[in-house]
């Protein structure tokens, strides 16, 4: 049988046990990024370019001082931000009241890393590269298509940005904006024709192959935006224009038919569904 522990040895577990944990949680503050305030140029610079206004709801990751929801505040925007610095969050708090706006704005201390992001139409950032390649699958996983997330200085990997700014910061302000899962097989149905359309998508880009009746269509091009795809396809004299909307495992829209004659042109609906 093992001695139990005496009091003063239970004392020294508990103190190895609490230091512990704060270097822990200091090593996860330092991973994710030593804090450096945002210049309040770039802020301006980062919510014009996701365009955040009184209809958004901006979620800040690793937001310090407050001052990019706080900034989103005075364009008409709802947010919070998520801080792990229990200090910051205070700091964050009294100056969201002495900008009278902390009716519209909180901060939370929490991991980022499991915050909840579901609520957010706008998402911004001013963290290590490792870290947003990190968040990336949750980025693109949890929050709905259209969704603008935003990065000063750092960029995703691969995902590409649909838009830059120029910024005070060295590696300027990066936009992406969340696309639909629109990778897989889809039948394809338009007026009384139907097509079977095979997608390969990488982040915003796909490759889409397009046939009907066994016929291959040559692709012309394809555009996806959130949670709106376009693609254009020709098959001998005629041109098939498709723009529609994406829904989970749904897509619908119009497609303009173009023959060889102008007069030719004929606008109808098209659905598709995931197989």
């Amino acid at each position: 049988m093992q001695p139990e522990p005496q009091p003063q040895w239970c004392a020294r577990i508990g103190l190895l046990a609490l230091l512990g944990a704060a270097a822990a949680m200091a090593t996860a503050a330092e991973f994710v990024a030593p804090y450096v305030p945002t210049a309040q140029e770039d802020v301006d610079v980062m919510l014009e370019l996701a365009d955040a206004g009184p209809a958004d709801y901006v979620i800040d990751l690793g937001s310090g001082d407050g001052r990019i929801v706080i900034t989103a505040a005075f364009r008409g925007a709802m947010g919070h931000g998520v801080e792990l610095d229990r200090e910051l969050v205070a700091v964050a708090h009294e100056r969201a009241r002495a900008a009278e706006v902390e009716d519209m704005v909180t901060f939370l201390e929490a991991d980022i890393f499991t915050a909840d992001l579901r609520p957010a139409s706008v998402v911004t950032l001013y963290l290590m590269p490792e870290v947003n390649l990190r968040l990336r699958p949750r980025l693109l996983a949890e929050l709905r298509p259209g969704t603008r997330v935003v990065s000063n200085s750092f960029d995703m990997g691969d995902w590409r940005p649909d838009r830059q700014a120029m910024g005070r910061s060295s590696g300027g302000i990066l936009l992406w904006v969340v696309p639909a899962a629109v990778h897989g097989r889809w039948s394809l149905t338009a007026g009384n024709e139907r097509f079977e359309l095979d997608i390969e998508q990488l982040f915003q880009d796909f490759a889409a192959a397009v046939s009907r009746g066994g016929a291959q269509h040559h692709v012309l091009h394809t555009a996806l935006r959130g949670d709106r795809i376009a693609f254009v396809t020709g098959e001998g004299a005629n041109r098939y224009a498709f723009s529609g909307r994406v829904d989970g495992a749904r897509m619908s829209g119009v497609v303009q038919i173009h023959g060889v004659h102008d007069t030719d042109a004929r606008v109808v609906a098209w659905e598709a569904e995931r197989r």
